[in-house]
């Protein structure tokens, strides 16, 4: 019954929970110095919210409720279980779910998980993560998806401030791209897959590039934090940890050929040398069992989305279901191209897709400019020679690319590919010159 969701209780504590972390979120603010950048903090928690209550109602009432209805009701057993016996909680959120640990752990009285939840390991663990948060909010629905959304907020932010401090872009053009980006707002900010890997990606990217490009000591915040992060991912989408180390390498690279750059031998030997280990790690990781994974996992998913009708939604067929490695490589350019262009707009004429259609469309018009419109060899050298957007650029390419190959459905691949929207759109609004902002625009360690 969608009424459960509406209680008195589920809504009292999410009005709580919103003036608890409004009064947070604004005392966060106050630590910044700059005036200009004061007023997008709140607002990004805001705006967090309302798409992370708006994901949740549209799939509650609009679309039946969908995966992440039954994230929540695999959480709220388990919250009730926690409640019953704390000792059998620890043991159900630290044991493999079996059939037999399902009946040791769950009854009548605290209900059982969805089945199909309970048996994919993944979408178990997400049910554990939020049944954590559960127990703060009184097992409010709405309460857990405000809490979500404030991570999402924080993590965003993380990396807002570090775009501003690189001076690549205005503080304006900056904060459109990584803070509002429509349809990463829709898609990770709700209770959901996607919303764990987005912070858990942008978490790592910051603690990272805190050490490599603003050159901050390594502290125990640096090291927890990276091994936490890596933990979600490995726990959830595995593949995405290589599409986030991967291009952190790469950046590591352009790194290092900057800080030669004075020296011509030691620079081109730095270049030769990462263009040879960037070839041979992409061959060997087109040969590693992570990708025999995904091409075994693919070729399934993409035999049973074509042949079993009760799966719904666009679906496309980017022509090639080779699982060897020359096979993906073969696939990379067009599996790339969906992952990061398609649906265009005509293919997403839908409540959950219409703002993915859009994008893609600005994204066709973005790219167009970025090669057409000014001097193009200039910001493709300023691309080239920043770590970030080195970072972005090899980032955007394995997460289009694993977005494309799997997906099949517009649906899926529009929450795989979301995580790269923010980091292309801050490439293509890239000048070739600096950004003058002034010191001021730094940010306090304490927000």
């Amino acid at each position: 019954m969608i009424s459960n969701y509406f209680s008195f209780i589920d809504i009292f504590s999410a009005i709580l929970w919103y003036g608890i972390l409004s009064v947070i979120v604004n005392r966060q603010s106050k630590n910044i110095t700059n005036e200009e950048l004061k007023p997008y903090y709140v607002t990004n928690f805001n705006v967090k919210v309302v798409y992370g209550l708006a994901f949740t109602i549209i799939y509650l009432t609009i679309l039946g409720g969908g995966d992440t209805k039954a994230y929540w009701d695999g959480a709220a057993v388990l919250n009730k279980l926690f409640f019953k016996s704390p000792g059998l909680y620890l043991d159900a959120i630290s044991s493999a779910p079996t059939n037999e640990n399902r009946l040791i752990h769950f009854n009548s009285e605290t209900g059982f998980p969805p089945g199909w939840i309970y048996r994919e390991a993944q979408g178990w663990f997400i049910s554990q993560i939020t049944s954590v948060v559960s127990i703060f909010t009184f097992r409010s629905y709405f309460a857990t998806v405000i809490i979500f959304a404030y991570f999402v907020s924080r993590a965003t932010w993380k990396i807002f401030e570090l775009v501003t401090r690189l001076n690549l872009h205005t503080i304006r053009i900056a904060a459109w791209c990584m803070l509002y980006v429509p349809s990463v707002g829709f898609w990770c900010t709700g209770i959901s897959k996607d919303t764990v890997i987005f912070v858990s990606i942008l978490n790592i990217l910051y603690y990272v590039l805190d050490i490599l490009i603003l050159k901050n000591k390594i502290r125990l915040k640096h090291i927890i934090g990276i091994f936490f992060f890596v933990f979600l991912i490995t726990q959830i989408r595995s593949f995405a940890l290589a599409a986030t180390f991967a291009p952190l390498l790469a950046a590591f690279g352009t790194r290092l050929t900057n800080k030669y750059s004075s020296n011509l031998f030691a620079k081109f030997s730095f270049r030769i040398v990462f263009l040879g280990v960037g070839t041979f790690g992409f061959l060997m990781f087109f040969s590693s069992s992570v990708v025999a994974e995904l091409a075994q996992e693919a070729a399934v998913v993409q035999g049973d989305f074509k042949n079993n009708l009760t799966y719904t939604g666009k679906k496309y067929d980017i022509g090639v279901v080779d699982g060897t490695p020359a096979g993906m490589i073969r696939a990379f350019p067009i599996s790339v191209f969906y992952g990061v262009y398609k649906p265009f707009i005509y293919e997403a004429l839908s409540p959950t897709l219409i703002l993915n259609g859009i994008e893609s469309l600005i994204l066709v018009v973005m790219t167009l400019n970025f090669f057409f419109v000014g001097n193009v060899l200039k910001k493709i050298k300023r691309v080239r020679s920043n770590e970030f957007l080195i970072f972005a650029f090899v980032f955007t390419l394995l997460i289009g690319f694993m977005a494309g190959y799997t997906s099949v459905l517009y649906g899926v691949l529009v929450r795989i590919r979301a995580p790269l929207l923010p980091f292309l759109f801050l490439i293509f609004t890239t000048k070739p010159e600096e950004i003058k902002q002034p010191e001021e625009n730094l940010l306090t360690e304490k927000v």
